[in-house]
């Protein structure tokens, strides 16, 4: 499903465009103008007043606007995403805000933003996250090629993480290098499970079979077919990124959603290698296998693909795994349990050149909300 206005794909039985506001129910609609941050930051100060202090916007898309506030109670600083309110009256768009922040919830990983709590008043639907310092991968992609040990490094992160979720019967669906956040210390934190959603339950089904979501140019085969999904969804969507990442380029482009689609479905991507020569053979086959065009031909789990894509660093799911530091950790014991990462002593080194980040800036917040449905 598409709005009839912009064709912003949207999930089935949606009322409003999430992008532009027109109503898709009545076919002389137009679109309508959104809520202005401006306004929503006086709604949600007044609404949160005495609890929080609502400081500024710090970022805005689709799916809502995500300010800086601090917990008056707790004395720490937190962001608070809110869902726009001109869809606060879409059924369809609350429940699938209300699951981002419940699915979030569940999950307690360092390399996931995790949620403090998730309240609806007085026509706002809004939940509290952790503040993280840092920005997101997009961004940082815009500088071109990055080298390859701190490819090999987002992505083992990201794999792990990813693993824990569907170890939890998560999947993200919608892996992006704006859902990926690059924080202060350099070490990779994904957003947004905005529109993941839990293999095991069926009871609620906010999407219908044929509809397609996520971001057409990392979703996987199987999303653009509108078939089932499990983890190795996202493991293709990963590779997508990681190919990104070594490249400078995306293996599939075009202005038409439909093709590009298509191209997902039944094209090759032009060889990694011949883009990145100086890449480790190990790393391109990682890379070329996560992008199999069939979930069964790529690997079983996130945390095989962390490991192929860093052989020094294994991960085993359910076990306790010892591996040496990570680069730029030399001071640091770090273990990996189910799939997660405990830092034992302080993670202290940013990562190399043009993935410094300048904490406080204003090219730099403190939660970066994806530019395509935050």
């Amino acid at each position: 499903m598409e709005c009839k206005h912009c064709r912003t794909p949207l999930p089935d039985g949606s009322v409003f465009c999430s992008k532009c506001g027109a109503d898709q129910s009545d076919p002389g609609s137009s679109a309508r103008k959104p809520v202005g941050a401006t306004d929503l930051f006086g709604r949600l100060k007044q609404v949160v007043e005495g609890r929080y202090d609502v400081q500024k916007l710090i970022g805005q898309g689709g799916m809502g606007a995500v300010f800086r506030a601090e917990d008056l109670t707790l004395g720490r600083l937190v962001a608070i995403k809110v869902l726009p309110p001109e869809l606060s009256s879409d059924e369809s768009f609350t429940a699938r805000f209300e699951r981002e922040a419940r699915t979030a919830a569940k999950l307690d990983h360092p390399n996931i933003i995790p949620i403090y709590a998730v309240e609806s008043k007085e026509g706002l639907h809004f939940f509290v996250m952790k503040l993280i310092e840092g920005r997101g991968l997009d961004e940082i992609l815009k500088a071109g090629q990055i080298p390859i040990n701190t490819v090999q490094r987002i992505v083992w992160e990201a794999a792990c993480a990813l693993g824990h979720a569907h170890q939890r019967g998560i999947v993200h669906r919608d892996i992006k290098p704006a859902n990926l956040m690059i924080d202060a210390t350099g070490h990779a934190i994904i957003a947004d499970f905005g529109i993941s959603k839990s293999v095991h339950s069926a009871a609620t089904q906010l999407t219908a079979t044929g509809q397609i979501i996520g971001t057409p140019h990392y979703i996987s085969p199987e999303q653009g077919k509108g078939t089932a999904l499990d983890g190795r969804s996202d493991q293709y969507s990963l590779g997508i990124v990681a190919y990104r990442m070594l490249a400078d380029k995306l293996p599939f482009d075009d202005a038409a959603v439909h093709s590009l689609v298509y191209k997902h479905i039944f094209e090759e991507p032009p060889p990694l290698k011949n883009l990145r020569p100086d890449a480790p053979d190990f790393l391109v086959a990682a890379i070329t296998k996560a992008m199999a065009k069939t979930a069964q031909k790529r690997f079983a789990t996130m945390e095989e693909f962390a490991t192929a894509v860093w052989p020094e660093h294994p991960v085993s799911a359910g076990l306790v795994t010892p591996v040496t530091p990570l680069p730029g950790d030399a001071d640091s014991a770090v273990t990996v349990v189910t799939g997660s990462v405990r830092k034992k002593r302080g993670l202290a080194v940013a990562l190399m050149g043009g993935l410094v980040l300048i904490i406080g800036g204003a090219g730099s917040a403190l939660y970066i909300a994806s530019k395509e449905g935050a």
